[in-house]
């Protein structure tokens, strides 16, 4: 999930987006009843074949302070978070701007964590913006020009998923959001998110092709990630940098953390990931010369212990997607 350039908050999980688009009513961020994604979640079984913070920080194991909005204790299931998922599906990906993806473990030590899957050869020559992973390890990749690829995290094998997300302004990029959490706290099934300013909060149903927009938080932007209990939040380090949790029935935003506004200063590139409860985000400013965008940051917040920390100051590429699967650990129970 990323996003480069100024916004307001948020973002969304993608997933294969093909056919026409239905629309909810929208009135903006207030809430207009339950929305049920009836038909816009995988089973586990069924490939999807078509995915607050600190006022400071600083260093190689920085700290930071802020307000915090607290979260609860994850949904309920008596279906294991791991049941059918391999190995791979259990971490966490990335896409860069140098058009890589990457293996991340949060478990490992320092720059041992990224692996290199390789290169992506996608059939389109504009840049990776937005990425989110499912249960079958399948990463679902939005590139710049509208355009949606899966990818093999095994491997990097890359196809088109035949789908082109429409009124994408040429040199204007995608601005989208996206990421997959699992379907009413149930791990064995999962629902795509997306987010896009000018469309709001939208599913995408990987079975129908077909995208419903719930007509909500439109004029949001930011990075979204979900997680095996069921949850949904969004990254935005632009303006005032806050991690928020969607309420995915009503809509409504709940400021899970709340940075000072210059902890994420010059921040071009974001993305955002979850593993085990603990928020991963991956910021890059421009390098040196202020033309490019350099490498990234990993920066975790843990909202068990309510800390901030630099985890890796530089990571050597730029991220500019990042997505999990609802295979990862889930946040402990407290």
């Amino acid at each position: 999930m990323r996003h480069s350039t100024t916004a307001r908050l948020l973002a969304v999980v993608a997933l294969p987006v093909f056919a026409a688009c239905s629309s909810a009513s929208s009135d903006g961020l207030e809430p207009a009843g339950a929305f049920a994604p009836s038909n816009g979640s995988v089973d586990a079984g069924s490939n999807a074949n078509g995915n607050g913070s600190g006022s400071s920080g600083s260093g190689s194991n920085g700290s930071g302070t802020g307000s915090s909005g607290g979260v609860t204790s994850p949904g309920s299931s008596d279906v294991p978070a791991t049941s059918g998922c391999t190995e791979a599906a259990k971490l966490v990906y990335l896409v860069s701007k140098q058009k890589e993806l990457w293996a991340y473990n949060p478990a490992a030590s320092g720059t041992a964590a990224y692996r290199k899957v390789g290169a992506l050869r996608c059939n389109t020559t504009s840049a990776p913006q937005t990425m989110g992973v499912d249960r079958t390890g399948t990463a679902w990749i939005f590139y710049s020009d509208g355009s949606l690829h899966k990818v093999d995290v095994t491997t990097g094998t890359c196809s088109s998923a035949g789908f082109t997300y429409p009124d994408v302004i040429p040199f204007e990029g995608l601005n989208l959001g996206s990421g997959f959490t699992a379907l009413g706290g149930d791990p064995t099934r999962e629902t795509f998110f997306l987010l896009r300013s000018s469309d709001g909060l939208s599913t995408l149903d990987t079975r129908a092709a077909r995208l419903t927009e719930t007509g909500k938080l439109v004029g949001s932007l930011g990075e979204l990630t979900g997680g095996p209990d069921g949850r949904l939040f969004a990254f935005n380090p632009m303006g005032t940098p806050k991690i928020s949790e969607v309420n995915t029935t009503t809509f409504a935003l709940t400021p899970v953390k709340t940075f000072a506004s210059s902890f994420f200063s010059g921040v071009r590139s974001f993305a955002l990931a979850r593993y085990a409860g603990a928020f991963h985000m991956f910021t890059a400013s421009l390098d040196i010369d202020g033309i490019a965008t350099g490498p990234s940051k990993t920066t975790v917040y843990d909202p068990a212990t309510d800390t901030i920390t630099t985890r890796d100051a530089n990571i050597g590429f730029t991220v500019v997607g990042a997505g999990q699967s609802v295979c990862v650990p889930p946040p402990a129970i407290r």
